[in-house]
């Protein structure tokens, strides 16, 4: 049997308002069950947000090179994943 790893998920600035969610807990070892988890705990509009064109994820605070949607990125036990909006600059 699997271990069940616990991991804190953050959204930060205009994903946490347009998905009206700071955090949650998730069971995820790797990024295809973060998918899964994120898929059944949230709406199907508050998913889509997250996979809006430009939003990237990090792992305790180290950024996924690829988008997060093909990652197949392990995620440690107690790992802090961050969704963080696109960067807009002026």
């Amino acid at each position: 049997m699997a271990e069940i790893v616990t991991i804190e998920v953050k959204f930060f600035a205009s994903l946490r308002e347009r998905i009206a969610l700071g955090s949650l807990t998730c069971c995820a070892a790797s990024m295809p069950e973060l998918r899964q988890d994120l898929v059944s705990q949230l709406s199907a509009e508050a998913y889509q947000v997250l996979c809006a064109d430009g939003v990237r994820v990090a792992i305790n605070q180290t950024f996924i090179n690829d988008g997060w949607q093909d990652s197949a990125e392990t995620i440690p036990a107690g790992a802090e994943v961050a969704f963080l909006p696109p960067v807009t600059g002026g």
